[in-house]
């Protein structure tokens, strides 16, 4: 599932539609960089209104906490249900991990 828009993807929904066609899913959040940045936070702002705030502290202010928890509520969903996944909400930090790996 990707990617994941902050107060917008129904993820819940569609691993409910979907679990009986799908044997594993990866969820991986909206990284904004660069003038594509622009553009979504222009779209939010005119289409989601409502949620344009969040987005700013989100991705202008890089306030983590709504990944953070919205990944403890992935964990525990998926968990609860018997659901194999994968999340690679940190993706940068998962990249930069796995390549200190490939150096040792």
């Amino acid at each position: 599932m990707s990617p994941i828009f902050p107060y917008i993807t129904e993820w819940q929904e569609i691993i409910e539609k979907s679990k009986n066609y799908v044997d594993e899913y990866w969820f991986e959040n909206l990284n904004l960089r660069g003038a594509y940045k622009f553009y979504i936070m222009n779209y939010i702002k005119n289409k989601y209104a409502k949620y344009y705030k969040y987005y700013c502290d989100i991705y202008l202010n890089g306030n983590n906490s709504y990944w953070e928890s919205l990944s403890k509520e992935i964990d525990n969903y998926c968990q609860r249900n018997n659901i194999k996944y994968v999340n690679y909400f940190y993706h940068s930090k998962l990249v930069k991990e796995k390549s200190l790996v490939n150096n040792l």
